[in-house]
């Protein structure tokens, strides 16, 4: 019988250490970058599944969990002859297989505030292990800042 409420106990508290909570008191994995703000002039994944990191907190103290299927080898802006804000950025495939990448810019005047300019989903194939690049133009030339998104093609 004591061996019995012995073992019911152990593994009450096995499975209270699995509930773990992470940053910001999210319950069980949730990516960090949900919780974090988008800046102007960066690659964003909405798709967490491409690139993500999960701090999760138990009794046995924390634990990070990376996902990584794409990352941004190098990305920048130039301004074409025309005077529109370009952005480009390489994405390079960390796995053992071909993946479609869908990619948004959205552009921001000198304030900071929307132009309304925003592209369509644009897809891109990037093969196993290696590198392909997303570039977009905006269609006015009062862009002076961007926000790319990024997510696994549908």
């Amino acid at each position: 019988m004591r061996a019995r409420i012995l073992t019911l106990l152990t593994a009450a508290l096995v499975l209270a250490g699995c509930q773990t909570t992470t940053q910001d008191g999210y319950r069980g994995s949730h990516p960090v970058q949900r919780t974090q703000t988008n800046e102007l002039n960066t690659i964003v994944f909405i798709d967490h599944n491409l690139n993500r990191t999960d701090i999760s907190k138990s009794i046995f103290g924390d634990e990070l969990i990376d996902t990584v299927k794409i990352t941004i080898d190098r990305s920048g802006i130039n301004n074409t002859a025309t005077g529109q804000l370009e952005v480009w950025t390489i994405l390079r495939n960390r796995t053992d297989y071909d993946l479609q990448i869908e990619g948004k810019a959205i552009f921001f005047d000198q304030n900071q505030s929307p132009l309304m300019d925003e592209s369509m989903w644009r897809r891109v194939y990037v093969p196993a292990n290696g590198t392909a690049v997303y570039r977009e133009t905006s269609i006015n030339n009062r862009a002076e800042y961007f926000l790319v998104e990024l997510r696994e093609g549908r």
